[in-house]
């Protein structure tokens, strides 16, 4: 019975799924009044600007295996969550190898553009017992870029 019961709740909501669709497919011929009464969402038909990033990515790096390391980040808001935030495309992730910190942003290169958290980034032989100066700041899908984060910096193993 409960076998029953399940695949019955499975078929219904596909064929309501598929009444929503063609309702939502008919635009005009279909009020935005009907929709509501019927309990369909009614679908935003205007564009919302993507907002430049406010919030910075908090990083971390871990040496992760010879001349290796591993970068994380998350959103200094949500820092339980590796989620990025609303209208982020990707986290920009910049570097300098030297024995001093930078002290500006001209003296890094950027080395990736990553959608998703870790990083792994592999270092020449002649790197070894230098330091990496990471700096990362979010990007959203328009290219605009939002603050930097900490920088976070790591020796380079040999």
């Amino acid at each position: 019975a409960v076998a029953a019961k399940v695949t019955a709740h499975d078929v219904l909501e596909a064929l309501i799924r598929a009444l929503v669709q063609v309702i939502q497919a008919k635009g005009a011929a279909v009020s935005d009044a009907s929709k509501t009464a019927a309990g369909v969402p009614v679908r935003d038909t205007t564009k919302t600007p993507v907002p430049v990033p406010v919030s910075r990515p908090v990083a971390t790096v871990s040496v992760s295996g010879v001349r290796t390391h591993t970068l994380r980040w998350v959103d200094e808001n949500t820092p339980n969550s590796i989620a990025k935030p609303k209208g982020v495309q990707f986290c920009a992730i910049f570097l300098m190898i030297g024995t001093a910190p930078p002290t500006s942003a001209s003296q890094l290169h950027q080395i990736a553009s990553d959608s998703r958290t870790p990083y792994t980034f592999e270092f020449e032989q002649a790197d070894a017992g230098k330091t990496a100066y990471y700096w990362v700041r979010w990007v959203n899908t328009k290219g605009e870029p939002g603050p930097w984060g900490v920088m976070v910096s790591a020796t380079i193993t040999g």
